[in-house]
């Protein structure tokens, strides 16, 4: 064997460096596997042993997967010292180390072989210049590769198996734990199962998860955020969005055990490939779903609509069927009306500028690119009368809904005070757990005392915040008097004057309409100039509506001349170019103002006037004329003046239009010859023959 490998090792290699080559799979086997890595160094000694006085140690890709999915700045940067001919041999425990899959693995032996690079692990040197030192990698580099996919398809296939049967320990969101027999329980600390309660509750009388955050920072109530990695440990803070967001889909709170809720998508990106996680699937395509798996917050049903709500909130680009979060505007039926014409979702847009107002209109099948729209009409009218028929609809629940009314105000009231006291209760746990600490340490080990007298202070401070928040809340607590009670009363009787007043909030109409209304189909018809609508109501009965459409003010004819000249202009210049000649030739739009981009496009729109741009490549701007020519744009005008070019515009300001042929005529060629030459154009233009000679010439 020695003599082998003095035959393999040759001067030139011992002029370069020994390299040895570390890598571990995850941080967790680096951090468990310590005797991997000494094993691995200890190649060192093996490479001093063969003539190396200083092996050079790579050890980048501690933690770094070889599969081919991760970059490895370790294996590039030896790549690198190979193709600078600095390595003479590499050294590795064995081939799996060096790489897992057959394109590096390929990559390195064609590298090495090139460039004369030895390849050495626990039994024995190769030499790629060698056929069956090359046959014996390739093949421990392909066994490398295949044990890796063995591994992982038997690991799978041993998740999937203890999946199916609800037994795989997966990480647990805040409100469940597992107990001494790994079995999902619901979390044993009273506050966290009331705060996960208090989400959902809540989340029923939200109509978005923004809502629902924002209603946690405005009432300053904190939310049990579990942290992975800290021990799974619980973290009382105010709950962000995605933090909600992601509690709320997860179907661990409805009793159900899933696993395969996502779909793992590898891409090829920049010259690798990247793993990436899909978007939840539908739990249909799941690969495991048990119900009722364990002790459940929610029914099954309930998430099913909490995930319809969430779908529905979503914007309208991504999804063009849904209703879209409750916003502050003025129409109240946003996201439930659709086109009887073409079945699309109607849009609204808002006018804010004097009498603020709303518009309901459909885009037509083929969007904003269509030139006339279904249908368009106000939506005060429409609103108005929905209105009304929900108004008579509540008409004789209207006491009911006033007690009900008073029975949340006491409820939402009594759940913030709960929350708060609990919040004070495991605070004084806390404070009294760190004060026993404390109080247990030899107050002559100083090291000690002070991190437990810190952690002592930290807690009272908590404890003291808690109190000060629960004595707040506190005094938000009050009980409605008989007047009170009796005013609540007298407006659920006259629910009607409440809901036209004007300090009443839209987005409490919009929610209340949401809960009655599941869609409105709208249809035009121009003979009678009618709406009719069709009104689908969430307990499934229908109402027909007919409603006359208010004819739109008949406004100044447009003059014929300005259709003319934007015509014109649209076939040489876009809607910005058009807006800026129209303004420097002062003229105005038919309403009178200034023309902008977009009031081009309205009116193009409105007058159907299409871009129909004529074909530039043989006419030209004064300015590109010129640089053409090679002259300056006053001596183009010259040549213009002359009558040798002809230049056209379509309007005052207009960009000129100068024909290519002009330019390449001879009587042009011969003018900037003459200019060339002579300074002047036009030699016959100089000074007059009889006029006489600042200084004479002189004899010779």
């Amino acid at each position: 064997m020695d003599l082998q490998r003095d035959q393999r090792i040759t001067d030139s290699h011992l002029k370069r460096d020994a390299v040895i080559y570390i890598r571990q799979s995850s941080p967790k086997q680096v951090k468990m596997n310590t005797e991997s890595l000494k094993l691995q160094l200890s190649l060192r000694e093996k490479g001093i042993s063969h003539g190396w006085n200083n092996p050079v140690v790579i050890d980048d890709d501690l933690g770094i997967s070889a599969s081919g999915y991760a970059n490895r700045p370790g294996f590039q940067k030896l790549l690198t010292m190979v193709t600078m001919k600095q390595v003479g041999i590499i050294f590795c425990f064995d081939a799996s180390r060096l790489s897992r899959n057959s394109k590096d693995w390929a990559h390195l032996l064609e590298l090495c072989g090139f460039f004369n690079t030895l390849v050495a692990d626990t039994e024995q040197i190769y030499n790629l210049d060698f056929p069956n030192d090359r046959m014996v990698l390739g093949i421990k580099g392909t066994v490398s590769e295949l044990e890796l996919s063995i591994l992982k398809t038997r690991m799978k296939q041993g998740s999937n198996e203890k999946a199916k049967r609800g037994e795989l320990k997966i990480n647990l969101p805040s409100g469940y734990c597992y107990d001494h027999e790994d079995k999902i329980v619901t979390d044993p600390d009273v506050r966290v199962r009331k705060a996960i309660n208090l989400l959902f509750s809540k989340f029923r009388v939200h109509t978005s998860v923004r809502q629902l955050a924002l209603w946690y920072i405005e009432n300053n109530i904190s939310f049990p955020v579990r942290r992975i990695g800290r021990q799974n440990s619980i973290v009382w803070e105010l709950p962000k969005y995605g933090n909600l967001r992601s509690l709320l889909q997860n179907p661990i709170y409805a009793g159900v055990y899933a696993y395969g809720r996502r779909q793992t998508i590898c891409d090829y990106k920049k010259g690798s490939l990247v793993k990436r996680k899909s978007e939840v699937l539908s739990f249909e395509k799941w690969r495991v779903l048990i119900k009722d798996h364990h002790e459940a917050y929610i029914s099954w049903e309930e998430y099913l609509d909490n995930q319809k709500k969430i779908a529905q909130n979503r914007p309208r680009w991504k999804m063009n069927e849904n209703l879209c979060a409750i916003k502050e505007g003025l129409a109240l039926l946003t996201g439930l009306m659709r086109c009887g014409h073409c079945g699309k979702k109607l849009f609204v847009r808002y006018n804010t500028k004097k009498n603020p107002s709303a518009m309901y209109f459909c885009k037509g099948v083929d969007g904003m690119q269509s030139p006339t729209k279904c249908l368009a009409f106000g939506a005060c009218l429409i609103d108005k009368t929905v209105s009304e028929e929900i108004l008579t609809a509540i008409e004789p629940v209207g006491v009911e809904a006033g007690f009900a009314a008073l029975e949340l105000a006491n409820s939402e009231n009594t759940e913030k005070i709960e929350m708060a006291r609990l919040e004070v209760e495991n605070a004084e746990y806390r404070a009294q757990r760190a004060f026993e600490q404390y109080d247990l340490a030899d107050p002559k080990n100083r090291l000690v005392t002070n991190s437990l007298e810190k952690r002592l202070n930290e807690s009272l401070v908590e404890l003291e915040n808690a109190r000060e928040k629960f004595i707040e809340i506190k005094k938000t607590e009050r009980q409605l008097t008989e007047r009170e009670k009796e005013s609540i009363l007298e407006l659920s009787r006259n629910f009607k004057q409440v809901w036209y007043h004007e300090q009443t909030n839209p987005v409490l109409k919009k929610q209340l309409i949401r809960m009655f209304i599941r869609e409105i189909i709208v249809s035009h018809h121009a003979d009678s100039n009618m709406l009719h609508f069709v009104i689908h109501w969430q307990g499934g009965i229908h109402t027909k509506l007919s409603v006359k459409r208010n004819r739109r003010l008949i406004r100044n004819k447009t003059d014929e001349s300005l259709i003319e000249k934007v015509r014109k202009l649209a076939k040489r210049l876009n809607d910005s170019e058009i807006a800026r000649v129209l303004n420097m030739s002062k003229e105005l739009t038919p309403s009178g103002l200034r023309w902008s981009k977009d009031r081009v496009m309205e009116f193009r729109r409105r007058h159907h006037l299409k871009h129909h741009k004529l074909d530039k490549s043989d006419i030209f701007t004064s300015e590109k004329a010129a640089e053409y020519l090679g002259i300056s744009r006053r001596a183009l005008r010259q040549l213009i003046d002359k009558g040798l070019i002809e230049a056209n515009q379509v309007m005052t300001f207009a960009p000129w239009e100068i024909k290519r042929k002009d330019l390449d005529s001879e009587n042009v060629r011969k003018a900037i010859e003459n200019l060339r030459q002579t300074n002047r154009m036009f030699p016959d233009e100089g000074c007059s023959g009889n006029q006489m000679e600042l200084f004479p010439k002189m004899n010779d």
